[in-house]
């Protein structure tokens, strides 16, 4: 299972780990927490297709609350 979403605490930290991650070249796309998702925030994440590990590392040390991790649902 690859866990693709970094699930954040609001639509703000979403906006704001976004700029950090295009800052370094990781692609990065702010979508909707989906409804599987076992945790509570204001609905928002970041889908990172690639490098994945490294995008969530990068934001937590950057100061980014990171509330956890889900996997994308197939379109």
């Amino acid at each position: 299972m690859d866990l693709q979403l970094i699930l954040l605490p609001s639509v703000t930290y979403a906006m704001k780990a976004k700029n950090i991650l295009d800052r370094h070249q990781i692609r990065s796309f702010i979508q909707r927490t989906p409804k599987n998702a076992a945790v509570r925030s204001c609905g928002y994440c970041l889908f990172v297709p690639d490098r994945t590990d490294e995008a969530e590392r990068l934001l937590r040390k950057s100061g980014v609350r990171v509330l956890g991790r889900a996997e994308r649902e197939r379109l």
